[in-house]
């Protein structure tokens, strides 16, 4: 190499070297304080509300490991909150790891955390005071889960922290404390815990993990929750796949409680009412994924299994899944409409009868419960939902599949099949919650059902009608509760019965033969007879099921019907009488009649009636042709012989007004 060449290397590396102390003496000599209002203005920028650091800014950079310090830290609110700061932190101190972010990953060795005071608040609208986005549930896209870097030694010492959330109805005040390692007093590194209420119920929280040292951006990060909301108790244990990253973890879930909807508080899911529940579950979370897999558990004496995968990618969640039971007691099902299930069912036999109560005025048969019409709206979901075997009382039911469809505020139930030992029952049903009074629809039928599996328990028990059963209802009507969208529901109610048997006291004293029907209920006969074609029908107004055709035509009698059934206040006002075809010297001309509440009704006589002898108001085709009633359920069965000589047959006659002398 020649002299030249040294003297020029020689001199670079002179100017190199004198270039290097020179930065590495401004570095550490700089004045970092002057960058505070820099870093201030940058901070507000980015988050767009005023960034302060009210003490000194410091910083040692001489090393692979820079260091930062800021004391009093402080973010404000957005300009609609009454509380003057989001954060407040007394001292900040940050070291990155420089060789990190060669490899595009944000590694901060050291984190310490000095007496930070966080205030979260989310407002009924979804406004939330840590972000710009409004959170209230829509079809726009959610943002993505923030990337958060790596902190392998936490310290937070005196955290406070302060959340109300108007969605949820939370309002919680704890602390939080994270340290290298726990001590013997509290061998838990990590705590965060905290008390207040849900929904004004008590509450309380705690978040417990290992120690917060050494860790590295592959390794998991195990920690446990517990959380207590009035009868709810939630446990999970998991971990984060990435040292905090909530966007990426692994939980599973024992939870349990009164009513499966309370959730709605803590997890912003809409889930049906249910009996007392008891479930366990895996919780898989990657982004705004969250897959809900290996669920059981007991909803009241049911059984249910399957997953349901949430896709929290825009602000409305969306739910998709599968769901099972092998045992399902309808009792437990029914009160996802609001009826209730602390009460033994009425089908079921007792061994000795209760003492008579007096019913009480404000009991209702159908649910009044009301439907949350903001928690409809505040997701979608698609799930399916199977039971291999139901339990109703005495009524021997094998199967229910049902579909469950939550669109933007529009709930889908369709199909829903009841599969019976002989016959099934199909609705599909409606409801449409984008205003503040939803509008039902429901359209249900029953198919090839037959009537002698209705029954007793008892050896010999021998059921009142037999043969098959084809019936359809339409209703419409809008309310939040099954009570209310009856009360003012419009439609019609048609049943038809091709053939069949009645018990044969019944038929009598339907006409009020007396020496025969009184004979054969004392002798407790099972007499049978033969019915050659039953069809009734009822016209829904304003909740008023007035009867338009009823008629059953039995071989010795036919017997016809009158009256209304009021939905809303569940009274009955009914009379049946009998037409018998041959001459009876002992018959009274006076109808049954059925009165009270529907779950109180009263059969009785109308003694008075019999002096005036009245005919029966039905005739047969005055409103609606037989022939149109019955293709409503089924066009088939107009061609059914005995249907065919009923719809041919002449309407009675009213009789004549009996003589006053």
């Amino acid at each position: 190499m020649s002299p030249q060449l040294l003297r020029v290397l020689r001199a670079t590396a002179i100017v190199l070297g004198a270039l290097l102390l020179l930065i590495v003496l401004v570095l550490a000599l700089f004045p970092w304080n002057r960058l505070k209002h820099p870093i201030e203005r940058m901070a507000s920028a980015q988050l767009g509300r005023p960034v302060r650091i009210e003490g000194p800014l410091r910083a040692h950079v001489w090393s692979f490991n820079p260091t930062f310090d800021a004391e009093g830290l402080t973010v404000a609110d957005p300009p609609w909150e009454e509380r003057p700061l989001l954060l407040r932190v007394e001292r900040l101190q940050v070291q990155l790891q420089l060789l990190s972010l060669l490899r595009s990953n944000l590694v901060l060795p050291r984190v310490m955390i000095l007496h930070p005071d966080l205030y979260l608040h989310r407002e009924r609208s979804g406004r939330v005071n840590w972000s710009f986005e409004n959170q209230a549930p829509t079809n726009e896209r959610n943002k993505k889960p923030a990337k958060l870097p790596v902190v392998r030694d936490l310290l937070i010492e005196g955290g406070k922290l302060d959340i109300a959330d108007d969605i949820r109805r939370l309002k919680v005040q704890g602390s939080i404390d994270a340290r290298q390692q726990g001590s013997q007093e509290n061998p838990q590194a990590l705590r965060i815990a905290g008390q207040g209420t849900l929904n004004r119920e008590p509450f309380a929280m705690q978040v417990t993990g290992g120690p917060i040292m050494n860790l590295q951006p592959g390794d998991p990060y195990p920690f446990d929750l517990h959380i207590s909301a009035g009868d709810v108790r939630l446990e999970a244990g998991g971990k984060l796949r990435r040292p905090f990253d909530l966007a990426d973890l692994l939980l599973t879930f024992n939870v349990r409680g009164r009513d499966l909807a309370d959730l709605f508080y803590l997890t912003q899911v809409t889930l049906p009412n249910t009996p007392p529940y008891s479930l366990r579950f895996d919780l898989d979370r990657k982004g705004n994924t969250v897959k809900l897999s290996n669920i059981a558990g007991t909803l009241g004496e049911s059984d249910i299994n399957g997953a349901v995968d949430l896709d929290f990618s825009r602000k409305r969640p969306n739910a998709r899944g599968k769901l099972t039971s092998k045992r399902l007691r309808m009792r437990d099902f029914v009160a996802s409409v609001g009826a209730p299930t602390g009460k033994p069912s009425t089908l079921q036999p007792q061994k000795s009868p209760p003492p008579p109560k007096a019913r009480d005025p404000n009991a209702r048969l159908f649910p009044d419960s009301r439907l949350q019409v903001d928690r409809v709206r505040a997701m979608d979901a698609d799930v399916q939902y199977e039971a291999g075997s139901v339990e109703l009382g005495t009524l021997p039911m094998r199967q229910l599949a049902m579909h469950i469809k939550l669109n933007e505020g529009v709930l889908g139930l369709a199909p829903v099949r009841f599969t019976l030992e002989q016959g099934r029952v199909e609705a599909d049903a409606q409801i449409d919650a984008r205003q503040d009074v939803p509008l039902v629809k429901l359209d249900l039928r029953l198919r090839d059902l037959k009537l002698d599996q209705f029954k007793g328990k008892a050896p010999n028990a021998t059921p009142p009608l037999s043969g098959v059963l084809q019936a359809r209802t339409r209703i419409e009507g809008r309310g939040d509760s099954v009570h209310r969208v009856l009360a003012n529901g419009n439609g019609t109610l048609t049943a038809v019965l091709p053939g069949g048997e009645v018990n044969a006291a019944f038929a009598e004293l339907t006409g009020i033969d007396i020496a025969k029907g009184l004979g054969l209920l004392m002798s407790k006969s099972d007499a049978r007879e033969p019915l050659r074609c039953g069809l009734t029908q009822f016209d829904i107004r304003q909740g008023d099921m007035q009867v338009q055709t009823f008629v059953i035509d039995a071989q010795d009698v036919r017997i016809t019907g009158k009256g209304d059934i009021r939905l809303g206040p569940e009274q009955l006002n009914l009379e049946i009488r009998g037409q018998p075809k041959k001459l009876r010297l002992t018959r009274l001309r006076t109808p049954i009649e059925l009165r009270g509440h529907l779950l109180d009704p009263h059969v009785g006589i109308d003694v008075g009636a019999t002096a005036k002898q009245g005919a029966v108001a039905v005739a047969l085709g005055a409103v609606t042709p037989l022939a149109a009633l019955i293709a409503f359920i089924d066009p088939g069965l107009a061609k059914d012989e005995n249907c065919a000589a009923l719809l041919g047959a002449p309407a009675p006659q009213p009789a004549a007004p009996a003589s006053p002398h």
